[in-house]
């Protein structure tokens, strides 16, 4: 009996002991316990849970049926077990006893009293999933340990129930995450799920489906027809900033979700569907037009009736497109047409291979014949086989062809007939065709067998091997050969040809080439005759001693060894050049050119001198003499000589230079003649009138007067003295005879000196002498006695053509490595038109009026300052003033 019977049987006796009962009433509740015994035993036999009872040290003391059929253990196996060693895997042993002592020490565990879904172990070793409730049995006496009851429940099925309903869902899940459309489920207004590709497919963020949804991304058009969809599918928009309007075909349905109705919304992206659609759509339309508009007739015959025609096919046919649609497809078709027709239809749909292109002829109503040419193919129309059938009109090409053929048998003809030779040949080089013009040129004839291919006509292998590749070539690039070629005619005798060939195709090499030849044996003989005359001509031309050259349009065509000898150019340097390069200048080269056309085009013929320039830079002048070609056409051509005159007009012009030379002299001598004959009148004059005084009147004369007397005479002698020195001088420049003798000088004293002599030499002037001179004497070597020419000369010119007097200034100064001496006055001036002769000799202003001169002082000077190296400018204003500047 279970220990808690048994304590539940001793519980209901206690009473007794305190209250003796009668032993039938003792009896009767002995009959009541055990019945209720029994009927307890029942019910846990009966239960479907597995119940059994430990002891303190976990011993099986009780084990069902349930257990039995739950755990594989009979009842007589399992009491007296352990139920740690006989039930729990044993990984988890250790912790149950663990759990059984601490309870019996501490009365507390946490397996105890407490529903555990566990693993328990069947008696064939499987681990089967339960659900125990381990709870506390109340020990027999006082001071005894307690019991331990389990009640074990099989959770196979529901555990199994949970995994499969896992399962299921995670399946769902599983598809609906993947499946191609999105998916969002709202309930009550809200989105309370979206898979992944619904965020996907709408470009918008997860979180932001869950938390606003998404139709307020359709168009505002579209949101309506969204929000009151049935059942079926609608195409909407999908408009989001700053991208592409995209659509979405949509679906909608009412579904159970967590106890409630919610609204299933699927959609896909259909933007690319849509456009392909369209562009089905387009390239129906756009076939449609083809082939309405197509140059070519296009039938459908089908159980020989046509079932599709277009405009055009009705056109060719003379007939409207609805009649044409209503009769027979054989209408139109000659009737010696109609039997090879219908066979090769027919032939053609029982799969026999017939020709599918034909030319055959219509008969319209007029009479006319009409030739079409026709392609043929089976195709598919409404589920059976029809034939469609292209057609076009070729009359007109039919009518060239016969036009053609007449023209290539007329041409034929021609050929046969022509005295230049022409022939077909492979791309092999194999005589395909030729006339009888070739055969005749190589002396082909009935009795004499034609060469297979022309390699065996060349002069020999190498030649033929040559030309080939030069033919190769220019068939490659697309370009006609031509050249002069020696051949071999069948007998060995050699002539000449001139062959020009070109492929028939560009683009297919294989049709060959066709070849015109002609005999140009006379043409080269009378060539190397010309050839020798020509030679000739050359070397006489070549030894001529005058240039010669041939020029069309001023340009050089042609020149002998005497041009480029005059010209220091060579060949290639001329021909084919313009003869601008013998010019110094455009300007000359355009003016001799129309004045030399001119003369060209009214005589035909030129001769001048003119001045040519050479290669080297020297002046080349030239007896020019031309004469045109044809008859006053200088475009033609004109042959040009060239005599070289340089020498001759070198000489001419030294001695025009000797005469201007001569007549400058016969100048000077006429103005030296005249300025002494007036300088030297008045100073001999004071000197004669001043002789006849002493002469006279010596005896009478005061001392002091003889005295003043003297002096005059004195004076009259220096100054005839300084224009004889200058005089002198000015003979050993022009002599080139000018010594140059620089050394070191006192620059300062000498100009003080030559400003003290000028005072002296014009005792009455009123001028007043201004110097400016540097404080240190300024560095360099100088020539005194030019020096004293240079500074005198000009001092003294500014004094004396100063006659109202004013100031002279004369200053020194430093300008980098160079000395300047300026003199400048307050006198008459110079004229501007005398400024370029200032400085020739004997030449003296035309407003100096009677002031004296001899017109020589201005060149000594010039020439003084040249030898010291230096250079001298002047400015002048003619009444106010003059500044002559010298740099040394």
């Amino acid at each position: 009996m279970p220990t808690s019977l048994r304590h539940t049987e001793e519980t209901s006796c206690a009473p007794a002991s305190e209250a003796p009962a009668t032993e039938a009433q003792l009896r009767e509740t002995i009959r009541a316990l055990e019945a209720r015994q029994r009927h307890l035993v029942s019910l846990l036999g009966s239960a479907r849970d597995a119940v059994l009872e430990m002891d303190a040290g976990g011993i099986i003391t009780s084990w069902n049926a349930s257990a039995e059929h739950m755990l594989g253990w009979r009842a007589g196996e399992a009491v007296g077990q352990r139920m740690c060693e006989l039930i729990v895997p044993p990984a988890q042993r250790a912790a149950h006893e663990a759990g059984l002592a601490a309870y019996l020490k501490t009365g507390r565990a946490r397996t105890i009293e407490r529903l555990l879904e566990v693993e328990a172990l069947h008696k064939s070793g499987a681990l089967l999933p339960v659900e125990l409730s381990i709870f506390t049995v109340p020990a027999d006496s006082a001071g005894g340990m307690p019991g331990f009851g389990a009640f074990i429940r099989d959770i196979s099925r529901r555990r199994a129930a949970e995994q499969a309903a896992r399962l299921s869902q995670e399946r769902y899940r599983a598809v609906i995450e993947h499946v191609n459309d999105g998916v969002v489920v709202t309930q009550r207004g809200k989105v309370v799920f979206a898979n992944q590709r619904a965020a996907a497919i709408l470009d918008i963020p997860y979180a932001d489906i869950l938390k606003q949804g998404f139709f307020h991304h359709l168009h505002p058009d579209d949101q309506l027809a969204a929000a009151q969809q049935g059942a079926g599918r609608i195409d909407v928009r999908l408009v989001q900033p700053d991208k592409a309007p995209r659509w979405l075909s949509m679906g909608s349905s009412v579904i159970p979700w967590d106890g409630d109705t919610a609204s299933l919304t699927f959609f896909s992206d259909i933007t690319q569907s849509r456009a392909l659609a369209d562009s089905v759509r387009r390239s129906t339309e756009r076939y449609r037009a083809v082939i309405e508009h197509v140059d070519e007739g296009m039938i459908v015959v089908k159980d020989e009736r046509i079932a599709y025609a277009n405009e055009r096919a009705a056109q060719i046919a003379g007939i409207g497109l609805d009649e044409m649609l209503q009769v027979g497809f054989l209408h139109r078709i000659h009737p010696d047409d109609h039997a090879l027709v219908l066979g090769r239809q027919r032939r053609r749909l029982a799969g026999e291979d017939v020709p599918s292109r034909y030319e055959l002829r219509l008969l319209l109503p007029s009479g006319e014949i009409r030739w079409i040419g026709i392609s043929v193919s089976v195709v598919p129309w409404d589920g059976e086989q029809g034939i469609l059938t292209f057609f076009s009109d070729i009359s007109q090409r039919r009518k060239l062809e016969e036009q053609l053929r007449d023209t290539l048998e007329e041409r034929e003809t021609i050929l046969e007939n022509s005295l230049v030779g022409i022939a077909f040949l492979t791309h092999e080089g194999v005589f395909r065709w030729s006339n009888q013009a070739m055969a005749r040129m190589f002396g082909v004839s009935a009795d004499t067998p034609a060469p297979r291919d022309w390699s065996t006509l060349f002069s020999s292998q190498q030649e033929y091997l040559r030309v080939a590749g030069d033919i190769a070539a220019c068939m490659n690039e697309g370009r006609a050969y031509q050249g002069d070629l020696q051949m071999r005619r069948l007998d060995g005798s050699l002539f000449w040809v001139t062959a020009s060939g070109k492929a028939v195709s560009v683009l297919d090499k294989t049709q060959g080439s066709v070849w015109a030849v002609m005999d140009i044996t006379p043409r080269k003989e009378l060539e190397a005759a010309l050839a020798r005359a020509s030679s000739e001509r050359e070397a006489i031309f070549n030894s001529a001693l005058v240039g010669i050259s041939f020029n069309v349009e001023r340009r050089i065509q042609w020149v002998n060894d005497k041009y480029l000898e005059m010209t220091g150019y060579s060949r290639e340097e001329l021909v084919g050049k313009s003869s601008r390069l013998l010019y110094d200048d455009d300007a000359t080269y355009e003016s001799d050119g129309k004045e030399t056309r001119a003369k060209l085009v009214r005589d035909g013929v030129y001769v001048d001198e003119r001045k040519f320039w050479r290669r080297n830079g020297e002046t080349l002048w030239v007896q020019l003499a031309g004469r045109c070609v044809s008859d006053r056409n200088p475009d033609a051509g004109v042959i040009w000589t060239l005599l070289d005159i340089t020498d001759r007009r070198r000489a001419e012009d030294n001695i025009r230079a000797a005469l201007e030379r001569e007549k400058e002299l016969n100048d000077l001598r006429s103005r030296f003649v005249s300025m002494t004959s007036h300088e030297f009148r008045t100073p001999l004059a004071a000197i004669l009138s001043a002789s006849e005084l002493l002469r006279d009147y010596s005896d009478r004369m005061p001392p002091e007067e003889k005295v003043e007397i003297f002096e005059s005479i004195g004076a009259g002698v220096q100054r005839m003295a300084r224009m004889l020195d200058r005089v002198l001088l000015i003979g050993q420049v022009e002599a080139q005879m000018l010594e140059f003798r620089p050394g070191p000088t006192d620059l300062l004293a000498l100009c003080h000196a030559i400003v003290e002599e000028a005072r002296a030499l014009q005792p009455k002037s009123n001028c007043k002498v201004l110097t400016d001179f540097p404080a240190a004497p300024p560095p360099g070597l100088f020539d005194a006695k030019l020096l004293r020419h240079i500074l005198g000369n000009l001092l003294s010119n500014a004094i004396k053509y100063s006659p109202q007097g004013g100031e002279v200034a004369f200053r020194i100064s430093l300008q980098a490595d160079c000395t300047v001496f300026e003199v400048e006055d307050q006198g008459i001036g110079i004229p501007p038109e005398e400024m370029p002769h200032l400085f020739e000799s004997f030449h003296r202003a035309s407003n100096v009026g009677d002031i004296p001169g001899t017109g020589l002082g201005l060149a000594i000077v010039k020439n003084s300052v040249e030898l010291h190296g230096g250079k001298i400018a002047v400015r002048s204003e003619p009444g106010r003033s003059t500044c002559f500047t010298v740099t040394l």
